[in-house]
């Protein structure tokens, strides 16, 4: 339990390292701002190793020359790699009814509900 909470935890620093990694390409921040960026990425890749090992062949550290774009797809693709995990979390599902909320990103909550039926009127 303590491994899944620390592991969301983890993937909220992830998201806000690509939201900040995106601002840094968009805005053409300084070197500082991706060099950062670059850094949290590997200390919570780091973190990540030691409590999922299997990811270790999949994900590899980044230079600290690499560019916001860089910084930002890795962020994200690693995210990707345990949001099934940590979905499951936030998630609640009963019956045939399924519920989950997201808070990131701009905006507020969003909330999904079920199935969207496709064809019917």
């Amino acid at each position: 339990m303590e491994r899944d909470k620390e592991i969301v935890k983890l993937m909220n620093v992830l998201h806000r390292i690509t939201r900040a990694a995106y601002y840094a390409a968009w805005r053409n921040a300084a070197p500082d701002a991706a060099r950062f960026c670059a850094s949290q990425y590997n200390k919570v890749l780091a973190r990540l190793e030691e409590l999922e090992p299997a990811i270790k062949p999949l994900f590899a550290p980044l230079p600290e020359t690499a560019s916001p774009q860089v910084i930002r797809m890795a962020s994200g693709e690693l995210a990707a790699y345990f949001e099934d995990e940590a979905g499951s979390e936030t998630g609640s599902e009963t019956g045939s009814e399924r519920r989950r909320t997201r808070a990131r990103g701009c905006g507020g909550r969003r909330v999904w509900v079920g199935a969207v039926p496709f064809g019917r009127r």
